[in-house]
Parts: C-alpha cells; sequence; structure tokens
C-alpha cells in the first residue's frame, strides 16, 4: 500500500489541510472549499473528495458535543436532510462519472459562487427559510456542494442563519446536518466504489494538519482582524476557483 503513494500527494495535501483548518479556525468553516481546489492541482477531484471524511466525522462530533446543550428535535429539519442526501448522491455521480475537466469546472464555479456570496453578503430572506420547498432545495445544493467538494458549509448556513437559530442552537443544527451528510457522503462513494485503502489511510492521516490548522486559526482569530483574514481567505479562494475553471477549459 504504501508504495504507491505519491510523496507529492502527501505534501500537498498536508499544506491543503492545513490551510482549510486555518481557515476554519478563524471564520468557522471553509475547510473543504480550501483543501479540495488545492489537492486536486495534483490528483483527480473524485479521489481528492474521500479525504474529507475523516476530518468531517471528528470535527462536527466535537461541534455536536460542545453544543449538545442546545440539542433540538430533527423532524423540522427533515425536508433539508432529505434533500442534502439526494444532492450528495447528485454531486458523487458527477464528480466520479462525469470527465475531470466538467468536474473540475463545477468544483471552480462552486468556489468562485462561494466567494461572490462572501463578497456581497448575500442572505435568504427569513420569510423563505419556512418553506418547505426551500427547504429540500437548499439541502439539495448543500448536497451538491458535499457530494463535489466533500464540504456542506455555506448555503446550509445561509439557510440555517434565516431560520433565526439562537446561536448555539445553529450551531448544534448545523453540526448534526453536516454529520449526517458525511455518512451519506461515505456511503455514496462506497457506493460507487471510491473508497480504497489508500484514501482511508489518507482521510486519516489529513486529521492531524487539519487540526493543527483549526488550533493556529483561533490563535490567529485573537491577533488578526477577521475582516482582513477573511478578505485575504475569499480573494485566494476566487484566484483558486478561476484556476480550476481555466483547468478545465483548456
Amino acid at each position: 500500500m504504501w508504495e504507491s503513494i505519491d510523496p507529492l500527494i502527501v505534501v500537498v495535501a498536508t499544506v491543503a489541510f492545513f490551510l482549510g483548518g486555518l481557515l476554519k479556525g478563524v471564520v468557522g468553516m471553509g475547510l473543504p472549499l480550501v483543501a479540495i481546489p488545492i489537492v486536486a492541482l495534483v490528483m483527480p477531484v473524485a479521489q481528492a473528495i474521500p479525504l474529507m471524511l475523516a476530518p468531517g466525522y471528528v470535527m462536527n462530533i466535537i461541534q455536536v458535543r460542545q453544543t449538545w446543550h442546545a440539542r433540538t428535535s430533527l423532524i423540522p429539519w427533515l425536508p433539508m436532510i432529505v434533500g442534502i442526501a439526494v444532492g450528495i448522491t447528485v454531486g458523487v455521480q458527477i464528480a466520479t462519472s462525469a470527465p475531470e475537466a466538467l468536474v473540475r469546472g463545477v468544483l471552480g464555479g462552486l468556489v468562485i459562487l462561494f466567494v461572490l456570496m462572501g463578497l456581497a453578503k448575500i442572505e435568504l430572506p427569513p420569510r423563505l427559510a419556512k418553506n418547505r420547498l426551500v427547504s429540500v432545495g437548499m439541502g439539495g445544493l448543500t448536497g451538491l456542494s458535499g457530494g463535489l467538494t466533500g464540504g456542506f458549509g455555506a448555503t446550509l448556513a445561509m439557510y440555517l442563519l434565516a431560520c433565526g437559530l439562537e446561536k448555539d442552537r445553529f450551531v448544534w443544527v448545523i453540526g448534526v446536518s453536516m454529520f449526517i451528510g458525511v455518512i451519506f457522503l461515505t456511503a455514496s462513494l462506497y457506493s460507487v466504489g471510491s473508497l480504497n485503502t489508500d484514501q482511508m489511510a489518507g482521510t486519516i492521516g489529513v486529521l492531524v494538519p487539519s487540526w493543527i490548522g483549526l488550533t493556529a486559526g483561533g490563535y490567529v482569530r485573537k491577533k488578526v482582524s477577521q475582516r482582513v483574514f477573511r478578505n485575504i481567505a475569499l480573494s485566494a479562494l476566487l484566484v483558486m476557483g478561476v484556476s480550476l475553471l481555466i483547468s478545465a477549459l483548456r
């Protein structure tokens, strides 16, 4: 097994997940949107997505445990969760069966969309958040992003913020939803044969740089203006998104 691991991929993945963890530590989200595009520079996107599994499980378990006191019924969120499940299935199918150029183009487009949403500070009107079709739709977009990038943060956060949840309950619901999303992602990847021994070892291996980055991000958050860091991070993501689109068009 170890003979088949490319040292360049190990180095790039270590740096990518450290930087992704750093962003998550500062702004609370964004690990896969940083890590997967960087790793995709040295390996196919479909092979990079499984690396998000272990960090997805561990970080969301920690998040849910920290806000367990704010737990609530998941019944109101079932339409959203159904949407997430369907979106993940579609996203994984695209990532594993579509041409690599198309996958890179879609991934680049999602990264750019995330950046533009962040810069424009787009918010979902609270009145729409109560609509079940909107709940399913936002869940579907969340799952599609998860199937293509391994991450569920942007659209899920936008929807839950519009629901007007109290801070700790917001964190609990998003943590549980993302944990369930990772379960669906694991099942979908397994069903299409996209999980192998090297990838399982890899996803466990990137836990270390992710955790170091997360810890460093917490320190940076205390020392540097979050607005400045956020703008720098968004600028870097924009460059990566454009780069993926360019590579898809070649």
